[in-house]
């Protein structure tokens, strides 16, 4: 399969999640943090990388309060999944669309991945360098 660490990344989700007793039930792919969850499981028992379709069907808001730490914590992670792919990104890749749901709580909408952490890291200072920050603290936490 893949060098994705999908312990670290269900572990990370899982910290991000209100729970029931947070959200009164559980809205599954309506919630950003459920549709990841989803995609999730759907990568490990089909054995792939990549969602098909998988940024069209995210839900575009929400309305939950999150951790920001927490959401922050599991992007940094998630950037040390990445492999610098640059030309060879592709949108449908299971991180960058759990990366994308992370980044619409934190940010308020995805941020286009270039292939390029460096690149990336950049572009989410110029939306909100508090939470860039914070999100390059825990990249650097996590770093291989």
């Amino acid at each position: 399969m893949s060098s994705f660490d999908y312990e670290g990344i269900i572990s990370k989700l899982s910290n991000c999640c209100l729970t029931e007793s947070g959200c009164g039930f559980c809205e599954k792919e309506d919630c950003l943090i459920g549709y990841s969850k989803q995609c999730l499981v759907k990568c490990l028992k089909e054995q792939e990388e990549y969602i098909e379709n998988g940024m069209e069907y995210m839900p575009q808001g929400s309305s939950k309060i999150y951790n920001e730490d927490s959401v922050a914590q599991a992007i940094g992670f998630l950037l040390n999944q990445c492999k610098n792919c640059n030309l060879y990104h592709d949108e449908e890749c299971l991180v960058n669309i759990i990366r994308s749901s992370l980044e619409i709580i934190a940010l308020g909408e995805a941020q286009e991945y270039l292939g390029s952490t460096l690149m990336y890291m950049n572009d989410v200072k110029n939306v909100n360098k508090d939470i860039a920050e914070k999100i390059f603290k825990y990249f650097q936490n996590y770093k291989k």
